[in-house]
C-alpha cells in the first residue's frame, strides 16, 4: 500500500478554458467541479497506473482542499476540479497498526477550518494566475503536513473526557496511535507558517 503515497504530477497541455499551456490547479476559471471521495479515489488509482476499480481496502481518499469549501469565492474565481488526483491523497482508516501518515475517519472540522481561514486571507482582487499560485502553494503545504502525520481530528481522549476515558478503561483498549492525535487549528497554522518561512529562507 506504500504506492498510495506516490507523488502525482499534473500537466495540462490543452490548457482548456485557460488560454495557457498549463495550470497549477486543474480546472476552468469560474467553475468548481467534483466533490466525490469515490471519484477522487478512482482518479488517484488511475494516476498511479492502477485500474480505477482496484482495491483500496484500509484506505480512504482525502481531498487536500476540502470538498465542502467548493463554494469559497477564491476557489470559484480560479476554478478547480476538486476530484482531480492532484487534490487527493490516500490515508489509512483507523486500525490496529500504526502509520506515519495521518488517519482518515470522515469529517474533520479542525482541518477544514484551517483551510478556510487560509483561503479567507487571500486577496480575491488579485489575478486568477496569482490566486492560483497561492492556492497551489497552500495545497502543497497541506499535503506535506498530512504526509508527515499531522492529525486531522481532535483527540478521542478530549472528545470523551479525560476522567471518563480512564474510568471506563478505554486507555487500555484504544492504542495511542488510534486516539486522534489532538489536532488543533494552532498546530496546523504553525505548520503552514513554518513551511512559508522555509520557502522564504530558500
Amino acid at each position: 500500500m506504500g504506492s498510495f503515497t506516490k507523488d502525482i504530477e499534473f500537466v495540462n497541455p490543452s490548457g482548456k478554458g485557460t488560454g495557457e499551456a498549463t495550470r497549477l490547479i486543474p480546472g476552468t476559471p469560474g467553475k468548481v467541479t467534483g466533490g466525490s471521495s469515490t471519484k477522487l479515489g478512482q482518479n488517484l488509482l488511475e494516476s498511479m497506473g492502477l485500474p480505477r476499480s482496484a482495491s483500496r481496502k484500509g484506505y480512504q481518499a482525502q481531498h487536500i482542499i476540502p470538498k465542502n469549501l467548493r463554494n469559497h469565492p477564491v476557489l470559484k474565481k480560479i476554478g478547480m476540479d476538486m476530484d482531480h488526483a492532484y487534490n487527493g491523497i490516500f490515508l489509512p482508516i483507523p486500525a490496529k497498526d500504526p502509520s506515519a501518515l495521518s488517519r482518515h475517519r470522515g469529517f474533520h472540522s479542525v482541518y477544514n477550518n484551517v483551510v478556510k481561514d487560509q483561503l479567507d486571507k487571500l486577496n480575491i482582487n488579485q489575478s486568477i494566475k496569482e490566486l492560483e499560485q497561492q492556492v497551489f502553494e497552500l495545497q502543497q503545504k497541506l499535503k506535506k503536513g498530512t504526509e508527515s502525520g499531522l492529525p486531522l481530528y481532535k483527540s478521542k481522549v478530549l472528545e470523551i473526557g479525560i476522567e471518563k476515558f480512564y474510568k471506563t478503561k478505554l486507555n487500555e483498549e484504544i492504542k495511542i496511535w488510534q486516539r486522534g492525535g489532538g489536532a488543533t487549528e494552532e498546530l496546523w497554522e504553525r505548520w503552514i507558517n513554518k513551511c512559508s518561512t522555509e520557502k522564504t529562507l530558500n
